[in-house]
């Protein structure tokens, strides 16, 4: 019965993991409530202690409490002594529940209180403090590896044995580290890396993909890679996990047809510069494809790309593109009948597709206009011939656009009348070298006020439930789920 018990208390454990407030609670129930509720608190303390300087002091002394007396012996030998409290050893081994390392934000709090120690003894600092964190009898869940300064990572590795995500900061550094972590860490789920402009190939980052046996998201942020030889080494590395994989991002124009592989590929970001060479990527079919961003990417390319979809698309963020004259609206209409959301930027001469398409994807819930110097009277206009569900916008133009087209605006809030409560929000960007600053700054301040009058009467009236001018209240495409 016990057994049965401490069961029950662990699944409620589970559906409280994100609400920290509650896990307090918790641990003053009884002394079975909180033995079973550490554990859950500690698996990624640096996700509840990023917000207050006292939160990561306290942290930081839970972490060397636990130091031996060995080490705090070797620390002070080396005439290093941050001891000023007299310390006991927890109650709790903390650190063995701990699941998610991320060594950036580990050397953060260290920083802070030891920031006046020199550079060689903040290294020894961090390489007993590793001690507690890199041996045999810890299994870690993620891993975050930065541009490592003092926290190193040797010795027993096989804590990551099991790691699920591993995010990198800089790939030409970590290289020696990623060839280790290859040996032992085929149980990867996701791998991040966020990299500079590099000449030289990380063998490391090669290796740690291609050796996977259930790697499905694969994020490469920032920067491309200027090597030809170094993106064809990671696109064939890729291809040998492309039964698995369903993520890719990736800021490099192909120069290999591996994207033809991922044929279990649902999410695709893509970006580079327009004067990439686009020729492996205007045939690729990716029949499972349910989500593509693209950005400067040629409009035949992604004509083709959302035609050789099979249709499953529901999402579709289009940055930075060369106008066509509607083909490309076209061809979402004609391929993407489930569609939900839509993001891209609008010319007055597609208002003719555009309207097409709003009568054709009739599973339409989130669209986000950028149309600066467009005709907004007549796009609001078209909005009527949406369909029932969509009720969720972003609308971004100059703010003097905007300034002329609030009756518009008011208009097409009272069509909505007996329609779905919309979510709204409007970006009023700045015209440069139109006003003074000061001047275009009291302007847009007048506007501001003048838009958030107007929405909140319709908020009143129940045909806005919620809006934002100029914020960031709504995560793209994911407003109030």
């Amino acid at each position: 019965m016990s057994r049965l018990c401490n069961d029950i208390i662990i699944l409620i454990l589970e559906e409280l993991q994100d609400d920290v407030k509650s896990l307090y609670s918790c641990l003053l129930v009884s002394r079975t409530w909180c033995k079973l509720t550490v554990p859950t608190l500690w698996k990624n303390p640096s996700k509840q202690c990023r917000l207050t300087d006292n939160a990561r002091k306290i942290l930081f002394n839970v972490i060397i409490s636990h130091l031996s007396e060995e080490s705090r012996n070797n620390l002070k030998n080396k005439e290093i002594d941050f001891f000023y409290e007299k310390y006991q050893r927890p109650l709790f081994n903390y650190i063995s529940f701990w699941r998610h390392l991320n060594l950036h934000f580990l050397e953060y709090i260290m920083n802070i209180f030891i920031k006046n120690f020199e550079i060689s003894k903040k290294s020894i600092i961090g390489i007993e403090i590793m001690k507690l964190f890199i041996n045999s009898e810890t299994k870690f869940v993620s891993l975050f590896i930065p541009k490592t300064n003092f926290c190193h990572i040797s010795g027993d590795e096989h804590c990551f044995s099991e790691i699920e995500y591993l995010g990198c900061d800089y790939n030409d550094i970590n290289s020696n580290i990623l060839e280790r972590l290859a040996i032992i860490s085929t149980s990867i789920k996701v791998l991040g890396f966020n990299y500079k402009y590099n000449d030289t190939i990380s063998h490391g980052i090669v290796k740690l993909i291609e050796v996977q046996k259930n790697l499905k998201g694969i994020n490469f942020v920032s920067t491309m890679p200027r090597n030809k030889p170094y993106r064809k080494a990671l696109e064939e590395s890729i291809i040998k996990c492309a039964d698995t994989v369903q993520y890719l991002k990736i800021s490099w124009s192909p120069v290999t047809k591996f994207l033809s592989y991922l044929v279990n590929l649902v999410r695709l970001e893509i970006k580079s510069t327009c004067d990439s060479d686009w020729n492996h990527l205007i045939n690729v079919s990716l029949p499972c494809l349910k989500f593509l961003k693209a950005q400067n990417i040629p409009p035949i390319v992604l004509e083709n790309l959302i035609e050789n979809t099979k249709g499953y698309l529901i999402e579709i963020i289009i940055l930075y593109r060369i106008e066509d004259d509607g083909k490309l609206i076209r061809k979402i209409y004609q391929n993407c009948p489930n569609l939900n959301y839509l993001k891209l930027k609008l010319s007055n001469n597609e208002f003719l597709e555009f309207k097409n398409l709003l009568i054709n994807c009739q599973f339409l819930i989130g669209l986000e206009i950028i149309g600066y110097t467009i005709d907004w009277d007549n796009l609001l206009e078209l909005l009527k011939f949406s369909s029932i569900s969509l009720f969720k916008f972003k609308f971004t133009a100059y703010f003097d656009i905007w300034e002329d087209n609030l009756k518009h605006l008011k208009l097409f809030l009272d069509n909505w009348n007996d329609r779905h409560s919309m979510l709204l929000h409007i970006t009023t960007a700045i015209r440069f070298l139109t006003l003074r600053p000061r001047r275009q700054q009291q302007q847009q301040h007048v506007l501001r006020q003048r838009l958030k009058e107007l929405l909140q009467e319709y908020k009143v009236k129940s045909i806005i439930k919620d809006y934002n001018i100029d914020g960031f209240g709504f995560k793209e495409f994911e407003w109030n789920k």
